[in-house]
């Protein structure tokens, strides 16, 4: 069975991204007409809009929620001899695809959508400099237990 990684140092960029959803979700639903801005029964749920990916061939799988902020981080064990520069290829490859998915979904929810395009763009930036930041020691903490496992 794979081990998870928790990606908890992640929890302020996905409660912003999760904000920055609610607001472009309500932008769609408004929109289509809804007065009090209530997403009709049609608009995709929070999980709906949770990306997917793999890397090396399946070892490794990854789920971002919105707009990217990794949500969750799976390294099958067998990968633990590969060391850390192919694991983190492969870690990379999957963030990577599940982000291009959370990005299509979001794309489908958002099309059309009135939004003040700059100032949310803006937003995602600072968004996804902190996700980064939290990527980049995620993978500094895996690099440590895979040196500590190396030496056993």
């Amino acid at each position: 069975m794979a081990s998870g990684i928790d990606p908890s140092g992640l929890s302020r960029s996905l409660e912003e991204a999760m904000r920055l959803l609610s607001q472009a979700s309500g932008a769609v639903a408004a929109q289509s007409g809804d007065a009090d801005g209530q997403a009709d029964a049609s608009a995709p749920s929070a999980e709906e809009m949770v990306g997917r990916g793999t890397g090396g061939d399946g070892l490794v799988e990854a789920e971002v929620a919105a707009f990217g902020a990794l949500r969750s981080l799976t390294i099958d064990p067998s990968l633990s001899r590969a060391g850390t520069t192919v694991i983190s290829e492969y870690v990379l490859e999957a963030v990577q695809a599940a982000q291009a998915d959370e990005r299509a979904r979001r794309a489908e929810v958002t099309a059309g959508a009135q939004v003040d395009s700059a100032a949310l763009t803006q937003q995602l930036e600072r968004v996804s400099e902190q996700a980064f930041r939290g990527f980049n020691q995620m993978i500094g903490d895996l690099d440590a237990a895979t040196r500590r496992m190396d030496r056993r």
